[in-house]
């Protein structure tokens, strides 16, 4: 597996952003990784993910481009199966001096935690033709 999750569908929710410093904004949606078969709701429980990274960066998630701006984001995922590991991949684009800097990484995420993760610009080096 090199992404995400797989075969999910169209189930994309996030939560509304909870404790941020800026005002909490309607929450995006993100794709819910696929259900092995029937799922009791004690079996399963929501995640979150925090992301640190410079407030007027894009951030895309599986390749769903968020439409949060402020530099701490926070995304909500329901009814994760304990248990298992889900991976989601954050890429963060940051236009600087005229050059697109991307910093991207693979992320687990498990069911009742939240995993924090930064994307860091400053050791990014763009290549010069």
């Amino acid at each position: 597996h090199d992404g995400g999750y797989y075969d999910g569908g169209d189930g994309r929710y996030y939560g509304p952003p909870a404790q941020m410093p800026p005002p909490a904004r309607e929450g995006e949606k993100l794709k819910t990784p696929p259900k092995s078969g029937t799922e009791e709701a004690s079996l399963s429980a929501p995640a979150r993910i925090r992301v640190t990274l410079p407030a007027e960066a894009k951030l895309m998630i599986d390749d769903f481009v968020t439409t949060s701006t402020s530099s701490t984001r926070v995304f909500a995922l329901p009814s994760l199966e304990r248990g298992q590991v889900f991976y989601y991949t954050l890429k963060g684009e940051l236009l600087r001096d005229g050059q697109t800097l991307t910093s991207t990484k693979k992320v687990p995420v498990r069911a009742g935690q939240e995993t924090q993760v930064q994307l860091d610009f400053a050791s990014v080096v763009v290549a010069q033709k």
